[in-house]
């Protein structure tokens, strides 16, 4: 059941009625139980539609006991694939919140649950017992049946709670009846009671062990002793639902526990005790080349590219591969923090050492300690910080702040950065005996729209993992989708694509294909202006003179290197190789800024 989530019996009923689910002009029949006012649990055939996606909006036509049917609009919060019914036919199980309904229809549907009574279906005609069979009534709902046929109908069209068998019901015996039903329906939801004056005890005890009987009445009985005995058969059976609910709904939460951890995982761990690097371009190979012949060294390696290259995944496969796996690895972002605050985050602090310091800290190349330790953006260290960064790779130790000794480390730095140590090092602003001890071995990561041969490859990795995630199934990239995101810039790189195809997993429609119009409207339009012609492109014929032709080029560089760059000046200006106040200059005198 979904809804409010409560837990009180008195909030939480088991009925069993016919409902009509709409998806546009499709219509699908099925049965509800756990039903509240908040929401219900549905059963249909399976296949029936593909509709039934986490998030779809369906129109509700729930038929009432002697009323108007209650129409509604309702939300799918959950469906479980595997269900069944109570013939053990596949099912698809669907949890319902309801989401829009009129305030009549709301409290009528209110006063049905309020006015719930559980089930009993009574197969015995002794007219001796007539008397304590009715005083069930008004609290139970009680169905009398004549015949085999009868007795199935009713088990097949309610939520029976418990079920009462006389020594006889037609041609067959109960105890032979009781077989029929566990053939017929395996999973009918019954306490079942046989009322009899005869007894065989070592068949009771035997139905009473399998399960097959709750208990055995004696006739004969007094209507007190029979109320107390079906009172027992409600409560167990009903005990019998919630647990089934819980441990459906424990299916679900541990299902997604497994898709999240398996998520992880993937991310995690890859081929060969690495993560996965997608992509058989021969620039990422390059990469991987160079990785392959660092990884199994202690050398330092110093990491290049652009934000969202995948530098934290080339520094976990190295230090997998190494022999440090078995150590920590650990990653830290050198940027946007206070001198202060990255002192104590690199080399930890002790008790006292400033306000707020009430117990000791480790910094990050204690927690790595003979492991991996990760350092992006290495260039906005500060000179403070720098130096106390090359007296560890020196020295092996590190001081905490408020210590006076130092602490021995032992660790193997993976540096990276987006920007140019060389130019850093050059404009003074990164020491330069720091430089040499960190850069043993570099590695360039090429940016995707630099390697747009793995697009294809990664979108479709990133769409089986975020479908697997998300429990979803989608059918892939239309050809004009994945057009448009082979030729979008993509100045966010892997990082971007992978938010990119996370949204339109959630977007699409369950059983579809990803279609363009789903693509986010920057990428949409980058894919239709690279199919229109360029007005400033330099063209062949002499239309343009030499002046006005690199014009052009300048205007259609800047233009392209600010939208590879997000807009951003800085970033452009590295993206060409050019100084951000040249770039801004130009930029004015071509009337772009």
């Amino acid at each position: 059941m979904s809804g409010a989530g409560h837990t009180d019996r008195a909030e939480r009923r088991h009925v069993r009625l016919r409902l009509v689910l709409r998806s546009g002009r499709q219509e699908v029949s099925g049965y509800t139980a756990n039903l509240s006012a908040s929401g219900l649990y549905a059963q249909v055939a399976e296949g029936a539609t593909d509709a039934f996606e986490l998030g779809a909006r369906l129109g509700l036509r729930l038929p009432l006991p002697g009323a108007a049917p209650v129409e509604a609009t309702v939300e799918v919060v959950w469906a479980r694939r595997d269900d069944r019914d109570s013939a053990g036919r596949p099912m698809l199980g669907l949890g319902l919140r309801l989401i829009e309904v009129t305030p009549a229809d709301r409290e009528r549907l209110d006063a049905f649950v309020g006015s719930f009574r559980y089930c009993v279906v009574c197969a015995d005609q002794d007219p001796d017992h007539e008397e304590a069979y009715r005083a069930l009534e008004p609290e139970l709902r009680l169905i009398r049946v004549r015949t085999e046929a009868q007795a199935l109908s009713a088990l097949e069209s309610n939520e029976v709670s418990v079920l009462i068998l006389g020594e006889q019901l037609g041609e067959r015996d109960s105890i032979a009846f009781l077989d029929l039903l566990s053939s017929k329906l395996p999973r009918c939801r019954a306490s079942r009671l046989m009322a009899s004056e005869y007894t065989v005890a070592g068949q009771l005890q035997l139905l009473v062990n399998e399960g097959q009987l709750f208990a055995y009445l004696r006739k004969p009985f007094s209507a007190a002793h029979l109320s107390q005995v079906v009172r027992r058969a409600v409560d167990a059976y009903a005990l019998l639902v919630e647990n089934e609910r819980l441990h459906a709904e424990l299916e679900r939460a541990n299902a997604k526990l497994a898709r999240d951890n398996d998520h992880l995982r993937r991310r995690l761990v890859g081929a060969e005790g690495s993560e996965r690097i997608i992509g058989s371009s021969a620039e990422l190979k390059q990469v991987i080349d160079a990785l392959m012949r660092v990884r199994r060294t202690d050398a330092n390696v110093h990491l290049m590219g652009e934000t969202g290259t995948g530098k934290e995944l080339v520094a976990r496969a190295i230090h997998q591969g190494g022999p440090r796996s078995n150590g920590h690895f650990v990653a830290q972002n050198c940027g946007g923090m206070s001198p202060s605050l990255l002192q104590s985050t690199l080399f930890g602090h002790r008790r006292g050492a400033f306000t707020g310091a009430d117990k000791d800290h480790d910094g990050v190349f204690r927690r790595a300690h003979e492991g991996t330790l990760l350092l992006d953006e290495v260039s906005e260290l500060g000179m403070v910080e720098q130096s106390a960064f090359l007296r560890v790779l020196q020295e092996g130790e590190v001081v905490p702040l408020g210590a006076t000794k130092p602490v021995k480390v032992d660790v193997r730095i993976i540096s990276a950065t987006h920007k140019d140590l060389r130019e850093e090092v050059r404009a003074g602003r990164f020491r330069e005996d720091l430089y040499f001890r960190l850069v043993v071995v570099a590695i360039r990561l090429p940016a995707l729209r630099e390697r747009k041969g793995d697009i294809p490859l990664l979108a479709v990795h990133f769409l089986d993992l975020h479908c697997e995630l998300k429990g979803k199934e989608v059918r892939g990239f239309s050809d004009e989708a994945m057009r448009a995101l082979e030729r979008y810039a993509w100045p966010g790189n892997v990082r971007e694509l992978e938010n990119e195809v996370e949204r339109l997993v959630v977007l699409c429609e369950e059983g579809r294909r990803i279609p363009p119009e789903l693509l986010s409207p920057h990428i949409r339009g980058a894919s239709e202006q690279a199919q229109e012609p360029c007005e400033d492109c330099y063209r062949v014929d002499g239309s343009l003179g030499y002046d006005q032709a690199i014009e052009s080029l300048e205007r259609s560089m800047v233009r392209d290197a600010m939208e590879r760059g997000g807009g951003v000046v800085a970033r452009a200006a590295e993206l060409i190789g050019m100084e951000r106040s040249r770039l801004t200059k130009l930029r004015q005198r071509l009337g772009l800024a």
